[in-house]
């Protein structure tokens, strides 16, 4: 019985730090240096919910100590995407670093005026203009 205790517990530490390597190699996770980095984009999303303009928020991305590769400065809907090197980070991960619950709402999503589908996959790229028109679901069908 001690001995299967202690399996589980290495097993937990092993794969705890299996977990923390994959995760510190996913840009996603990373902190960055610098805002000046040779993988430079800049685009423009802006989002309405059911009809209104929602403003895109300042800081996103930016905590007191890590400044995340997808992030914004201040709320003008100005998107600064810089990496080290070209990624393809996507409309669904700048969404996850806002923290938007897109679980709450249908889309409509526009990239310089065109229809999307699968919006989460859409890879930002420089000077796209991107519209997000979320629609609330109706209660109880989240």
């Amino acid at each position: 019985m001690v001995l299967l205790a202690l399996i589980a517990i290495v097993a937990g530490i092993v794969t705890n730090i299996i977990a923390q390597q994959t995760r510190s190699q996913n840009p996603l996770y990373q902190c960055i240096e610098s805002d000046y980095l040779s993988y430079d984009v800049y685009l423009t999303i802006s989002t309405n919910i059911d009809g209104k303009p929602v403003e895109i928020p300042d800081n996103i991305g930016i905590l007191e100590d890590c400044l995340s590769p997808v992030h914004t400065h201040d709320n003008s809907g100005l998107v600064h995407v810089v990496y080290d090197r070209p990624y393809e980070f996507r409309l669904g991960h700048f969404l996850w670093y806002w923290g938007f619950n897109i679980q709450q709402y249908d889309a409509t999503v526009y990239v310089n005026g065109i229809e999307q589908d699968k919006y989460m996959d859409i890879v930002l790229r420089n000077n796209m203009s991107i519209v997000i028109d979320f629609k609330s679901k109706p209660r109880g069908i989240i």
